[in-house]
């Protein structure tokens, strides 16, 4: 949207309302804040409404006013300055104020204005091309808060309620935002919403006990506080530090109120300062001698001291009057468990069940005293005769995996088959996949295994089973990898290799470790036959492809180990072993083909030389060696011009090849091309020839020969040493020719 073309509607102002109230100090911001907004001085206006708003929260004229001046504002922001986030927030205000500050029926009377108000701030922020996203609104409102626009901030936190992993942060902060406006029954609303939300947050509990207590609902704010407390650990000191001075000043101003009095010691008590509780708890059962909840707080002070004894004449006390009162008749049976009278406890403990029996707190008294004294399997038939009546195998179920988390796996996984086995068919899927999880840390694979797959048979879409499923294998597969590591470490080969074998499905490094145990054993063609199979599995593997033809190579198998050496540089063109090592060979292989045809040459075979030298020379057209005895067949094929340019190539490659220039000044004399003959005999006459004499007939052409070998080298095969000359294999002589006559250069 474009900013020029963007105008603000003007809404609709509400006309005010004086209510008639007197108070001075309320009429003095009220009044000044009228002039401001007559005189258009917006912000002077908004400062005093909301400063009369703050003295009475309820005051619909002075809510009205604020609200008209965010308006009025908003629009010469918008319309005059252009300043689209400004305006923004005094609509999100104005908004505040309209929609979510009020009671409902004034929310009813706004609903136009509400409307028209919306679509401005829309106009603001499709300029402002604003992220609408919940977590962005809620951003932004804790920047606004920061900042100290409240109103507006408690607008942006509304927006965010949408999330609802933002709700709770979201309402607790609109209450604060009340409370800080002075809106103390909006705050109470917000933080009991807040805590409907998370009900387990105790600090929120306490913001909506306290809101609560202000606002003169005394009874709620009383089960608030009770609530917290009951929840609130000793390390919750700043909690209890709260409680114990609301109590207090509660206390200091209704000293002789029993019930407050009983409130600080049991505050007192939490906070673990056991003799100022009971000097309260005393207070309040001078104040009011009937109050039994007071002589149980006494008993369980006296429990917490462990003075068992006197906290069960304390508890006696009340169930002479009420015998059948559950938490006297519990705490009394506690405290008889302490002394060790196990007897009467569990006589205790049964009559509670019998008159609550769905009081988890006895179930779970009455399990751990026996599993205290008592072997799993013991416990088990405590359960099935004792809680018959009460889902024992949700007992045993909750007993087995107290035991896994002890690490006591045998113990779990028999109560889990007790559990699996009582359940019957109701025996649920997370039963059966904690019992295989047990097995499996057993290392009892095979009936793990076994165990989850008659519940895949049971509960065939229950994703929890097959996940489980997949990892025990991993598990097992794991485990025996392990294993075959170890025999492998040990040098014991022979059993890594069926250790490894043993592991299905194959994998690439299972067959890599196979490979690896029969190359350690010398077994090199075993060896090539499973490193082909971890190829197979892990196909562009640079490492194995290169594995395979060193093996290859040791056996001299140099054509097979080219091939994997050529794969393992396609696959990573920069394996430089591989690129060293295939060149090493093709060296080689081209040495081997060049003593071969050298042989064949001097066995006067030429033309079966002249192709294998041809066959060199395709593969590798610098080989000065191969240049020159290809010149040198040339030369007795009468080929003079071939046998010059090949020679001339030759010596261009090696400049030790000196003999190339007397052979060439010689076919350039039979040529009777003397001065390129002359000049060649003279740049054989100055060369350092060991031995040379310018008699004609002293020298003739000498037989190279490379220093090859049969093998591949992890480098080059050495330069070759310097030429030697062999006349039997050039009839040439300096100056003279193949018909006999004499030249002279």
């Amino acid at each position: 949207m474009k900013k020029a073309l963007t105008t603000i509607s003007v809404a609709a102002l509400i006309v005010l309302m004086s209510n008639g109230f007197a108070r001075a100090d309320f009429r003095e911001h009220f009044d000044l804040g009228q002039n401001y907004l007559a005189q258009y001085q917006y912000s002077g206006a908004i400062n005093e409404f909301r400063s009369a708003l703050r003295i009475n929260y309820m005051d619909t004229s002075a809510r009205i006013g604020l609200v008209n001046s965010y308006l009025a504002r908003g629009m010469e922001y918008a319309n005059k300055d252009k300043s689209w986030e400004k305006a923004a927030n005094d609509y999100r205000s104005a908004l505040f104020y309209l929609k979510y500050y009020p009671g409902e029926e004034a929310v009813k009377n706004s609903a136009q204005v509400i409307s028209q108000v919306t679509n401005n701030l829309n106009v603001c922020l499709d300029v402002l091309k604003y992220d609408r996203g919940f977590q962005n609104r809620y951003e932004v409102a804790k920047q606004l808060r920061a900042e100290g626009n409240f109103p507006a901030a408690a607008y942006e936190f509304t927006q965010a309620l949408g999330a609802k992993n933002l709700q709770k942060d979201s309402f607790t902060q609109i209450g604060d935002i009340m409370n800080l406006l002075g809106n103390k029954p909006k705050a109470t609303e917000y933080y009991k919403k807040a805590v409907a939300v998370a009900p387990q947050d105790l600090n929120l509990r306490l913001a909506y006990a306290k809101s609560l207590d202000a606002n003169g609902n005394e009874n709620e704010a009383i089960t608030e506080y009770s609530h917290v407390l009951d929840r609130a650990s000793r390390n919750d000191k700043d909690i209890l530090y709260t409680l114990e001075r609301t109590f207090q000043k509660k206390v200091e101003d209704k000293p002789k109120d029993a019930n407050l009095n009983a409130n600080l010691g049991a505050v007192l008590q939490k906070e673990g300062r056991l003799d100022e509780a009971l000097s309260y708890y005393k207070q309040a059962e001078m104040l009011d001698p009937s109050n039994i909840n007071t002589r149980i707080n006494v008993g369980t002070l006296y429990q917490q001291k462990e003075d068992y004894k006197t906290a069960i004449k304390a508890y006696e006390t009340v169930l002479i009057l009420y015998p059948d009162n559950v938490r006297a008749l519990l705490y009394r049976a506690q405290c008889y468990d302490k002394l060790g009278d196990k007897k009467v406890a569990d006589e205790g403990y049964k009559k509670v069940l019998t008159l609550d029996p769905n009081n988890q707190e006895i179930k779970t008294q009455m399990l751990a005293n026996i599993k205290k004294d008592s072997t799993p399997t013991v416990f088990a038939q405590y359960v099935k005769t004792n809680f018959a009546q009460n889902n024992p195998e949700s007992i045993i179920y909750d007993y087995a995996i107290e035991l896994h988390k002890d690490g006591k796996i045998n113990d779990a996984i028999a109560m889990y088959k007790e559990a699996i086995n009582l359940a019957d068919t109701n025996a649920e899927a997370e039963m059966y996949v904690n019992l295989a999880l047990a097995q499996a840390q057993g290392k009892d694979y095979a009936s793990a295994l076994s165990t989850l797959n008659s519940a895949n048979s049971k509960f065939s879409n229950e994703k929890s089973i097959k996940d489980t499923l997949k990892n025990i294998k991993e598990m097992q597969t794991d485990s025996k990898l392990a294993q075959a590591a170890e025999l492998y470490n040990n040098q014991d080969y022979k059993k890594a290799i069926e250790a490894y074998l043993d592991i299905t499905p194959a994998t690439c490094d299972t067959m890599l470790a196979v490979a690896s145990a029969y190359q350690e054993l010398g077994d090199k063609k075993n060896a090539i036959e499973y490193y082909k199979k971890a190829l197979s599995l892990k196909p562009v593997d640079t490492n194995i492809a290169f594995y395979i033809a060193s093996l290859y190579g040791e056996q001299e198998d140099y054509s097979s180990a080219k091939d994997y050496l050529k794969k393992a540089i396609a696959f990573d063109k920069n394996n430089t072993q591989a690129i060293e090592y295939l060149k090493s060979i093709e060296e080689m292989e081209i040495s081997n083909l060049l003593n071969e045809a050298i042989n064949k040459y001097e066995a006067s075979s030429l033309d079966e030389s002249l192709a294998e030298f041809n066959s060199i020379l395709t593969k590798d057209p610098q080989n000065s060696y191969a240049l020159y005895y290809r010149g040198m067949i040339f030369d007795s094929k009468g080929k003079k011009q071939e046998s010059i340019n090949d020679l001339k190539k030759a010596y261009e490659l090696n400049k030790d090849f000196t003999i190339c220039n007397y052979i060439i000044a010689s076919n350039y004399d039979s040529m009777e091309k003397y001065k390129e003959a002359y000049n060649y005999y003279l740049a054989y006459a100055n060369s350092d020839v060991p031995g040379y004499s310018p008699t004609p007939g002293r020298h003739g052409p000498r037989r190279l020969r490379p220093n090859g070998t049969s093998k591949a080298r992890d480098c080059p095969p050495r330069s070759p040493p310097a030429p030697t000359t062999d006349g039997s294999r050039h009839s040439c002589r300096p100056g003279v020719s193949r018909s006999g006559g004499s030249h002279r250069p």
